[in-house]
């Protein structure tokens, strides 16, 4: 998998030339199309003519309801529903079905909620763990910067274990009580699917995980290209 930073900005011809090169390694000659997850907007339109360059002109496809032809969005303005939270949605109920709640793990954290038929319920969005541990840093004198990592227990015995009981004890929380709210809400019980980058910190932490996949955005956007 290859991964590049969006920050600082970055040229066009340095995705290119990374995606090229991430294509040759693995033996490709071209690809036939492309499909784009973007929650930096500034980057959407650059990207989308990289790929299509490189795939012989074939226009990628950009994440959004619209695309979407066998998953309902039960949400207020599913125009502005970010395309990760569809991706992850959209994959967790083709590969495990529903109803399913699906947190996504990132710089922030996403709970999302999709029915056995695919309907795109809506959510919760709240600070990611590495935000939570950065803000602390940086909106306070004393506090320091840590090294995310497991913690053994909430009870924190210096300053650097008590920062992070919070910010995982506290995520993990905070996902379990969302996920038990809406099942009271909703009167069913939904299957949980992890994923994210911090996914594989925060699992120990919940009482029940049914599937762990940190590649589900990635998957789900598959899956809505084989769809399209």
């Amino acid at each position: 998998m290859l991964r590049l930073a969006t920050k600082p900005i970055r040229e066009t011809t340095e995705f290119r030339s990374a995606i090229e090169k991430a294509i040759a390694e693995i033996g490709l000659e071209k690809p036939d199309g492309g499909v784009i997850s973007s929650v930096v907007p500034a980057y959407t339109e650059p990207m989308k003519a990289v790929l299509k360059e490189i795939s012989g002109g074939v226009e990628p496809l950009v994440v959004s309801h619209r695309i979407i032809k066998d998953m309902k969005f039960a949400v207020r303005t599913p125009e502005a529903l970010g395309p990760d939270r569809i991706s992850a949605g959209y994959g967790a109920w083709k590969l495990f079905g529903g109803p399913i709640a699906v947190v996504d793990m990132g710089t922030a954290t996403t709970v999302n909620f999709i029915t056995a038929e695919g309907v795109f319920l809506g959510g919760a969005i709240l600070p990611g763990v590495a935000l939570m541990r950065d803000s602390l840093k940086e909106r306070t004198a004393k506090l320091p910067r840590v090294e995310l990592e497991k913690v053994p227990s909430p009870l924190g015995t210096d300053t650097r274990e008590s920062i992070l009981s919070g910010v995982i004890y506290g995520t993990a929380g905070a996902v379990a009580r969302i996920i038990e709210e809406a099942e009271l809400e909703r009167l069913e019980k939904f299957k949980l699917a992890l994923t994210g980058g911090h996914s594989e910190l925060i699992a120990p932490y919940l009482k029940r995980v049914d599937f762990l996949e940190p590649s589900l955005v990635l998957k789900g956007m598959r899956l809505i290209h084989k769809s399209a």
